[in-house]
């Protein structure tokens, strides 16, 4: 049994959806048939259920790469081969608004800390997803009439601390910022497991940090809607 999912094999399984909010991952487990709670050891909350007849685990990794890194490797170590990030981000974009999905193509990151403990230093390693679960991602996406758009982000290590990287960022065809995508598609490709990300934009920072963010029952309407859409996704991969 790992150290903070409290779960025994055949509770996780093989196709993932990650989140940064436990109440989220209640949220995206009422979507799921025959629904039960896995772990909720640390206030990472997981359940297991079913969605259109295929077994899906739904787990919460926290916020930043640090924390999501814990529980992709639990996950990972008891059996899940599928992980997709269903989160938030800001976007870097003055004409990308609030309600919109990023559906990342890669994710930069800043060199040291946690990568450089798993990269070694000097090591710039491409954090790219899964390209079967990016183009299901793309095909649902599509299927679904939901306004996306395909592109590089930013994964941030401190929320608070930066302006002016994003904007800069931005001004350079990054996208978003969030702050745990590089750290999952990095060990999806150390671990051999497929990854992929669905993003949904609360806010612009070209507006500044105070301007218009999207939360409470608005953001959990959108959700809703993302959430089948990569719940259908994930079914889909093989």
């Amino acid at each position: 049994m790992p150290i903070h999912l409290k779960v025994s094999k055949g509770d996780v399984s093989e196709r993932v959806i990650v989140v940064g909010d436990p109440a989220r991952a209640r949220q995206l487990a009422g979507m799921l048939k025959d629904s039960r709670i896995i772990n909720e050891n640390r206030g990472f909350l997981a359940y297991t259920g079913s969605y259109n007849g295929v077994e899906i685990t739904i787990a919460t990794h926290g916020i930043g790469a640090p924390s999501a890194a814990i529980v992709i490797e639990e996950l990972v170590s008891m059996g899940a081969r599928v992980i997709v990030r269903l989160g938030t981000a800001a976007a870097l974009r003055n004409d990308i608004e609030p309600g919109t999905v990023l559906i990342p193509s890669g994710a930069g990151y800043n060199a040291g800390g946690i990568y450089a403990q798993y990269l070694g230093s000097g090591v710039i390693y491409p954090a790219v997803p899964n390209h079967e679960v990016l183009l299901k991602l793309i095909s649902s996406f599509t299927n679904s009439g939901l306004n996306f758009i395909i592109g590089a982000i930013y994964s941030s290590d401190a929320f608070y601390a930066e302006e002016d990287l994003p904007r800069m960022l931005g001004s350079r065809g990054v996208i978003g910022v969030e702050m745990e995508c590089a750290i999952l598609f990095l060990l999806g490709l150390i671990r051999g497991i497929k990854t992929g990300a669905a993003l949904v934009v609360t806010n612009k920072l070209t507006e500044g940090r105070f301007g218009r963010f999207l939360e409470g029952r608005e953001l959990e309407l959108i959700i809703n809607k993302v959430g089948a859409v990569v719940l259908n996704a994930l079914s889909e991969v093989t």
